[in-house]
């Protein structure tokens, strides 16, 4: 009986499919792949940015009919009798005043400077509406039209715009209203609850004001107006199940050989030809995202350097000591190599990255001094930042002013971070961190520490350029000041980031320099790059007074602090600075804001007022200093470590030497040497800033303390930063330092038995607290 052989197909898994099979997956799953990521997410990003664009025009063209039907309200009225009149559901304020009036504390509630400063505007020409900072610090929307005889300023409660602002669909993404004035700076006025960011910010001004509406599309939103990538992947899977199934239907059904394998030798497939030495040294380094296996079968051709995969492995090492106390008010910053390590700055760069995203940013500019740990925490910190999927930019060696400048002027791009422990010792090193032209400081510090502690980051491919923008900086400070002569300088840069830079600068201003320990030298070897500090003066004195210079520059280890030696030997503060700049913009610029820190000099205050200005004191440190800045729309800032920010003519941010080279521009114009400009200035005695070690962990506490059990008989006490005790000839400071494990205190009165009674007074206090409490001789 004749058997039955019955005969089938090869099965899908039958090795002469296996190469066909991962070629049809390769080309299905591949091709999908590339137009995912080269064109459909580009469209995809394209789509959401119109979309968003159409919903940022459609909140500007809402609020804009807020101020319309405002105006047509103000044209009906006329000068009023009342000074009260209801407007659009709100309370609308209105007062008259003529040009005599028009000064700051007349009215009711009475004018500020800026107040006076729109309503003169408006006697010349219309002006839109602004929203100001009123009395009870609160936005209050104000407008002021001519009328004959004089001006009419109308001013309204945000509340009133606020209704306005509920009528927006906060549904679909975060919306940021922001006032832009010409030639300034962009100011947030008010921002709907943030989520999630799913795209690219669109923005669209509201017509009839300097408002800009900024919205930002959720991720829900933008998945509505995206191809969803389960699409193109699942018509990929769908192409190669049709795929493979042609190629089983291809097989014999005698189990011969498949067409693909007939020219192997006895049916098998060939043998692969072993990799020889010039293939291996022929073969490229596996890439970055290659798999796992691939990246084994070419581990022979790429393999680093021991000390290399030694300091990759060290820096990937997952890691939850973070440091609490590093995280300072306004920077970060540590011992190098202990508290801020590789880790350290690996998880910081990809945490910085993941906020920048968030935020809207795709690029962060990089920047470190000298010191001997910063290249190493530089590249670090890099890695992680393009591990999170944002892009970074190494603007090598410089300054902190110059990465500040970058941020400034970046069409692109305007965060930033800084490998720097700035004026601390050697030992030290941190970061100084710029998000969206702002300072990353106090709260959002901490968020920082908890982001890197979470391990919650984005992830992505980036990409790493270099740029060097240092002749842009000394070209934009050149085409700004004008000297006449040839002053003689001596700069002082202290083995600091500024050692080359600095007198490059000032040669190309037509200064004649002398340069004093400007080699880069991370071990600062001549003194602590500190100018704030009179020891670390001394040998620029000698130098200045030796070679008869007309003036000493001393800059720090980041070059965002300067302080200065006039021609005699004489050691100018930072608050002394502020006054001479004070004067000089002032002259041009009455009614502007200026702030300064808690530690300067009382009679700034006084010379601001005398020259028209309104003198702002607030908190010592840069960050705090550029957002009150920012907040006030101040002309200049200034602390008496010697941090001085110009908004004159520059950007705002805290440049040493931009502001050495704007006492140089008024010497000029004056035609008087430093000396000279000082003795102008009203005179008080003063101490310079004193350092009163202790604990990192008790500062805080003991200033409560102080607050609490301190007795100061007939003297007023300001507690805005640390306790300042103001007595009628003179006052005193306590406050813990934000950068290192000290108090800060400083005394200064009208004469020296006045400073000798508030000091001891201040001295006997501090000992009933704490009696290591001990002031300096």
């Amino acid at each position: 009986m004749a058997s039955h052989i019955q005969t089938e197909r090869k099965p899908l898994w039958h090795s002469g499919l296996s190469l066909p099979v991962l070629l049809a997956a390769a080309i299905w799953l591949g091709g999908a792949h590339l137009l995912m990521s080269n064109v459909i997410e580009g469209r995809n990003a394209s789509s959401v940015h119109t979309a968003a664009q159409q919903v940022a025009n459609r909140h500007a063209q809402q609020l804009g009919g807020f101020f319309t039907q405002r105006q047509q309200a103000l044209t009906a009225l006329k000068t009023p009798q009342k000074s009260t009149t209801a407007i659009a559901a709100g309370q609308m304020s209105l007062q008259f005043f003529t040009p005599d009036q028009l000064q700051v504390g007349a009215g009711n509630p009475p004018l500020d400077f800026a107040l006076v400063d729109l309503a003169k505007r408006s006697l010349e020409k219309a002006q839109q509406p602004e929203f100001l900072r009123g009395s009870d610090d609160q936005w209050r929307l104000y407008s002021a039209r001519a009328e004959a005889g004089g001006a009419l300023l109308a001013s309204q409660p945000f509340a009133d715009f606020e209704r306005a602002l509920s009528a927006l669909d906060q549904s679909v993404g975060t919306i940021q209203i922001n006032q832009q004035f010409p030639d300034g700076p962009p100011r947030s006025l008010w921002t709907s609850s943030t989520g999630a960011s799913g795209g690219e910010a669109a923005s669209a001004p509201v017509k009839g004001s300097y408002l800009k509406v900024s919205f930002t599309p959720s991720a829900a939103f933008a998945a509505d107006h995206s191809i969803p990538a389960s699409w193109i992947y699942g018509l990929a899977v769908i192409g190669l199940l049709g795929t493979l199934f042609a190629l089983w239907k291809m097989l014999p059904a005698d189990g011969g050989a498949a067409p693909w394998e007939k020219s192997s030798r006895n049916g098998r497939a060939p043998a692969k030809k072993g990799l020889s030495k010039s293939d291996l040294e022929k073969s490229p380094a596996p890439k970055k995202d290659t798999p796992p296996a691939v990246a084994v079968s070419t581990a022979a051709a790429a393999a680093p350097k021991v000390e290399e995969t030694s300091r990759d492995d060290l820096m990937r090492t997952p890691s939850t000591e973070i440091p609490e106390h590093v995280f300072r008010a306004y920077d970060i910053r540590g011992i190098a190599g202990e508290e801020i390590n590789e880790p350290f700055a690996y998880q910081l760069g990809r945490a910085l990255g993941t906020v920048a995203l968030r935020s809207g940013e795709k690029l962060l500019l990089v920047g470190r001094d000298g010191r001997n740990s910063s290249e190493l925490l530089r590249d670090c910190l890099i890695e992680g930042i393009l591990e999170s999927g944002c892009n970074a930019v190494d603007l090598g060696l410089v300054p902190s002013p110059v990465l500040y400048f970058a941020c400034a002027k970046g069409k692109n791009a305007n965060s930033g971070v800084m490998v720097t422990a700035s004026h601390n010792p050697a030992e030290y090193n941190g970061f100084k961190i710029v998000m969206n032209g702002r300072p990353l400081a106090d709260d959002k510090l901490h968020e920082l520490r908890a982001l890197m502690q979470s391990g919650q980051f984005a992830s992505g491919e980036a990409s790493n350029s270099r740029q060097d923008i240092r002749d842009t900086y000394i070209d934009e400070i050149f085409n700004d000041v004008a000297l006449a002569g040839q002053p003689r300088i001596v700069v002082d840069a202290g083995n600091g980031a500024t050692s080359e830079l600095a007198p490059e600068l000032f040669e190309q201003l037509g200064c004649a320099v002398e340069t004093l320990y400007c080699e880069v030298d991370g071990n600062f070897p001549n003194h602590a790059p500190d100018p704030s500090r009179p020891e670390n003066l001394q040998d620029l004195i000698a130098a200045v007074t030796g070679e008869g210079a007309d003036l000493g520059i001393a800059l720090d280890g980041d070059g965002d602090r300067v302080t200065l030696i006039t021609g005699s030997g004489r050691i100018v503060w930072a608050d002394q600075l502020v006054m001479l700049l004070a004067r000089d913009i002032l002259a041009r610029n009455p009614g502007s804001d200026i702030v300064f820190d808690v530690k300067s000099t009382r009679a700034l205050a006084n010379l601001v007022t005398q020259y028209g200005g309104r003198p702002v004191m607030w908190k010592t440190g840069h960050a705090p200093m550029k957002e009150k800045m920012l907040e006030t729309g101040a002309l200049l800032g200034g602390e008496l470590s010697g941090h001085i920010f110009i908004k004159d003519r520059w950007y705002g941010f805290d440049d040493g030497i931009y502001a050495a080279a704007r006492i140089l521009e008024i010497m000029a114009l004056r035609e008087q040497t430093l000396d000279e400009l000082i003795e102008s200035l009203p005179q008080m005695v003063n101490t310079p800033e004193i350092l009163l070690p202790v604990a990192e962990g008790d500062k805080f506490a003991l200033i409560e303390k102080l607050r609490s059990e301190g007795k100061f008989d007939q003297a007023d006490l300001n507690t805005i930063d640390g306790l300042r005790i103001e007595f009628a000839d003179g006052w005193g400071l306590v406050r813990a330092s934000n950068t290192t494990a000290a108090l800060t205190l400083r005394f200064e009165a009208d004469d020296e038995a006045a400073l000798a009674r508030i000091r001891n007074q201040v001295a006997a206090q501090l000992q009933k607290i704490d009696r290591t409490l001990v002031l300096p001789g």
